[in-house]
C-alpha cells in the first residue's frame, strides 16, 4: 500500500548516497542492503580520502610549527567539530539498519493506525526549512573562509611583488587551515592544494551537516506522530460513534439517518442513534477495536523511541561535546575578529558560530519537543470521553495514562538529557570556558 508522505527524507538520502555514508533505501522499496555492489568500493575510498586524509591533515596543522593565536583558534574551531563526527560516522556504518527500522516504523509501519496527514506534512516542510537554514549557515562559513583565503593571497602577492630576489618571502597560507606535506608556493602547486582544500571542506562540511539534520528531523517526525496519536485517542469515541452510524446507513439502505431531537449534544445524538442499532455489546467492541488501535500505536511509537535513544545515543554525547568545544572557540574567534575589524574573518566566525548554535540546537529542542508530546498523550487520554465507555475500557485506558506519565526521553550516553535544559547548560558552560580563555589572553 503506498502512503503520501512515505519519503519523508528524500533530500537527505541523496545527500548521504552522494557523500558515501550509504545506499539509503527507502522504506518502501523493502531494502536495507547500504553499500550494494561497486557503491561499497566508493564508500571506501571517499571517506578515506576526505574524512580519514582532510580531517586528519587539518587535525595536524594546529600542532606543526609556531601559529598565531587567530589561526590556532579557528583551525581548532573546525577540527574538534570534524574529529568528532566520526563517531557518528560509525553510527551510521554500523548501526545503518536500526536507523533503517526507525525510518521504516515511521513512514510505513504507523501509517496503519490513525494518521493526520496535514501534520505530517507539516512536518516534512519544519524539518526542511532547519536543514535549509542550517545549510545555509554551512555555506556562508565555507565560502567566506575561500574569499577571506583569496584576499589573504591577493595581498601577499602584492607584498611579494615589492621584495626584492634577495629577500626572504613571508609564508603563503591556504584559506582553511592545513597541513599540506608538500611544497605549495607556486601557483600551479597552489591552484591544486586550494581546489584540494575546498572539495575536503564542502564533503567533510556536507557530512557534519546532513548527519545532524537527519537526525533532528528524525526526532521532529517521532514528536509528529505522539501529537498525531493525541488526536487519536481525543477523537476514538467520536470517530467510533460516526464509522457505526455510517454502518447503519449501509446496512439500512439509508442515504443519512436524520437527528430530529436537537436538546442533545453532538455525543448524545450519536449515541442515541447507535443504541438504536446497535446492543451494548456491539458498541463496545467497536470502541475496543478502536482503542485497541491507539494502544499499539502507542507502544509502537515508544519502542521506535527506545530504540532510537539507544542507538544513538553516543551520538549524541559526541554532538555535547563537539558543540561545548566549538562555541567556546568560535566565540573567542568572533571576539578578536570584531576587535580588529576584520570584516570578511568576522562574518565567516559569525555565520560558523550560528551554526554551531542551530547544530545544537537543532536535537536540544526537538528532543524537548519530543519529551513534552509523549507525555502529553496522557492529557489526551482524559479527552477521550471514557466516561461514556465500559469499566473495563476505563482499565485500559488508565495503564495507558500511567506509560504516559513516565518520562520519554533522548539522553546522551545516559549523562545528561537532551533537551532545552541541555541546550542552556551548554551554551553557559561554553561561555564560562570562553571568559576564562579571554582573561588569559588578555
Amino acid at each position: 500500500m503506498s502512503y503520501p508522505y512515505q519519503r519523508y527524507f528524500s533530500f537527505h538520502y541523496i545527500l548521504l548516497r552522494c557523500l558515501g555514508l550509504g545506499w539509503w533505501h527507502h522504506p518502501d522499496e523493502n531494502d536495507t542492503r547500504n553499500f550494494p555492489g561497486f557503491y561499497l568500493f566508493y564508500a571506501i575510498i571517499t571517506e578515506l580520502v576526505w574524512v580519514g586524509g582532510f580531517v586528519g591533515l587539518e587535525t595536524i596543522d594546529p600542532f606543526i610549527g609556531e601559529k598565531d593565536i587567530d589561526r590556532f583558534m579557528f583551525s581548532l574551531s573546525f577540527v574538534v567539530t570534524h574529529d568528532l563526527t566520526c563517531i557518528k560516522l560509525y553510527i551510521f556504518f554500523f548501526k545503518n539498519k536500526d536507523i533503517q527500522a526507525i525510518v521504516h516504523t515511521l513512514n510505513i509501519d504507523l501509517h496503519q493506525f490513525y494518521q493526520n496527514n496535514d501534520i505530517n506534512l507539516k512536518t516534512i516542510k519544519t524539518s526542511r526549512k532547519l536543514t535549509a537554514m542550517f545549510l545555509f549557515f554551512g555555506w556562508i562559513t565555507i565560502a567566506n573562509s575561500n574569499v577571506y583565503g583569496i584576499l589573504q593571497d591577493i595581498s601577499w602577492k602584492a607584498e611579494v611583488a615589492q621584495l626584492n630576489s634577495s629577500m626572504p618571502k613571508p609564508p603563503r597560507t591556504l584559506p582553511q587551515p592545513i597541513y599540506i606535506p608538500w611544497k605549495y608556493e607556486t601557483n600551479k602547486a597552489y591552484i591544486s592544494s586550494f581546489l584540494l582544500e575546498t572539495v575536503g571542506i564542502l564533503w567533510t562540511g556536507h557530512i557534519v551537516m546532513i548527519i545532524d539534520t537527519f537526525i533532528g528531523s528524525l526526532i521532529l517526525h517521532m514528536s509528529a506522530q505522539f501529537l498525531i496519536l493525541q488526536e487519536a485517542f481525543t477523537t476514538a469515541y467520536s470517530r467510533t460513534m460516526e464509522s457505526l452510524i455510517d454502518k447503519a446507513n449501509k446496512n439500512n439502505d439509508m442515504d443519512q439517518i436524520e437527528i430530529t431531537d436537537y436538546s442533545y449534544n453532538d455525543d448524545d445524538k450519536y449515541e442515541s442513534i447507535v443504541q438504536s442499532f446497535y446492543s451494548k455489546a456491539e458498541i463496545d467492541s467497536a470502541l475496543e477495536k478502536t482503542l485497541r488501535h491507539c494502544f499499539r500505536q502507542h507502544q509502537m511509537l515508544i519502542n521506535c523511541v527506545e530504540k532510537f535513544a539507544v542507538t544513538y545515543s553516543y551520538g549524541f554525547m559526541t554532538q555535547l561535546l563537539s558543540s561545548m568545544a566549538a562555541i567556546c572557540v568560535v566565540m573567542v574567534q568572533v571576539s578578536k575578529d570584531a576587535s580588529s575589524f576584520k570584516s570578511v574573518r568576522l562574518v565567516t566566525s559569525i555565520a560558523f558560530f550560528a551554526a554551531m548554535i542551530l547544530q545544537l540546537a537543532l536535537q536540544c529542542v526537538t528532543g524537548n519537543e519530543l519529551t513534552y508530546q509523549a507525555g502529553r498523550v496522557s492529557e489526551a487520554v482524559m479527552s477521550c470521553k471514557w466516561e461514556r465507555m465500559s469499566p473495563r475500557l476505563r482499565r485500559s485506558l488508565l495503564m495507558t495514562m500511567m506509560r504516559a506519565q513516565r518520562p520519554l526521553r533522548l539522553t546522551a550516553g545516559g549523562f545528561a538529557n537532551m533537551d532545552n535544559a541541555c541546550f542552556l547548560a551548554i551554551m553557559k558552560a561554553a561561555y564560562s570556558y570562553y571568559a576564562v580563555l579571554s582573561e588569559k589572553q588578555n
